[in-house]
């Protein structure tokens, strides 16, 4: 079980793959190759979008923080690689005061799922 939990039910900034229903709720992404590679394409994928740090590794999970262009909110993203289950979990969660991120914590993780697939085929 990954080390984060699922967003609130009613969330309107918060998605994660433990979520199963609401606007919360994301799809986790299988892979296939080894849980090293999984973890590989994450990192890479993370890389590709602009003002992205990774701020912890521990074996098969990693935090990372997104910076927002104009406003400049950091929002953090968490991904743990499930190799017993052939997935890949994630939370995605903007800045605790904010009530509402208006949709881009939905967004940005329909591109990152879209690019990990596309990196696990």
């Amino acid at each position: 079980m990954p080390r984060f939990d699922a967003c609130p039910a009613d969330s309107q900034k918060c998605v994660s793959t433990l979520n199963d229903s609401g606007y919360p709720a994301f799809a986790p992404v299988p892979f296939s190759c080894s849980p090293e590679e999984a973890l590989a394409a994450v990192k890479a994928v993370v890389a590709e979008f602009p003002r992205t740090k990774v701020v912890e590794e521990d074996g098969h999970y990693l935090r990372t923080t997104f910076t927002t262009a104009v406003l400049r909110f950091t929002d953090t993203v968490q991904f743990e690689v499930d190799p017993d289950a052939g997935v890949i979990h994630f939370r995605s969660d903007s800045v605790p005061y904010a009530g509402s991120d208006l949709g881009a914590n939905r967004k940005r993780m329909k591109a990152v799922t879209a690019a990990l697939q596309g990196r696990l085929g």
